[in-house]
């Protein structure tokens, strides 16, 4: 039975068994309605009699649809719980996941924020240096060109140095050899030197 039958029957019932209550309250003017119109009170006693039995049943049918729905719906609620229950663990097996997700990820980008820190720093150094490294060979090559030209024009200056200085001293030679004084001075001191020296071997020669 459809719950809505079941609905239609229960207040078809209930409206039965009010109405044989609404009797049971009415008896005393309904004695008073039959006595006034002469009519057969041993048909008013059974009534009477039946009323109580009548009664029962519409009450013991009302109830029994009533449980009935209500047992229906029960089920039903019973039902929509259990599922609730059952998203409900699921949303918390999802929640557990969710949360261990979030701070294995929240790990995991720690540890990529101090690798990238630690990454980006080695980088920079090594950037750094490397500009060195370029900038190293530019100076080298600055400071071995000056270096050569510093030799090359120290050569040159000795080698101008070294040409005067033979030039001057054949300039003296000739100069010697074209003025008499310093030609007889120089075979004074050529005699001088003989003389000195014979008379050391006479001395010798004596002792």
């Amino acid at each position: 039975m459809r719950e809505s039958q079941l609905e239609k029957e229960l207040e078809q019932a209930e409206e039965v068994y009010d109405g044989l209550v609404q009797t049971r309250r009415s008896l005393g003017t309904m004695l008073a309605e039959t006595i006034r119109k002469g009519k057969d009170l041993k048909e008013f006693g059974r009534h009477l009699r039946d009323l109580p039995q009548l009664i029962w049943q519409a009450d013991l049918r009302r109830t029994e649809l009533k449980h009935e729905l209500l047992d229906r719906r029960a089920r039903q609620a019973e039902d929509e719980y259990r599922r609730a229950a059952e998203e409900v663990s699921k949303a918390a097996r999802t929640l557990e996941q969710a949360r261990r997700a979030y701070i294995k990820a929240k790990e995991t980008a720690k540890r990529s924020g101090l690798e990238t820190r630690r990454l980006a720093e080695l980088r920079d150094k090594e950037a750094k240096h490397l500009q060195e490294l370029r900038r190293v060979p530019q100076d080298a090559q600055c400071y071995q060109g000056e270096h050569q030209r510093g030799e090359q024009g120290g050569e040159q200056e000795e080698m101008r140095g070294g040409g005067q200085g033979a030039q001057k001293h054949w300039q003296r030679g000739e100069e010697r050899a074209h003025d008499p004084s310093q030609a007889h001075d120089g075979n004074v001191r050529a005699t001088s030197g003989a003389s000195i020296a014979g008379e050391d071997a006479n001395r010798r020669s004596a002792k």
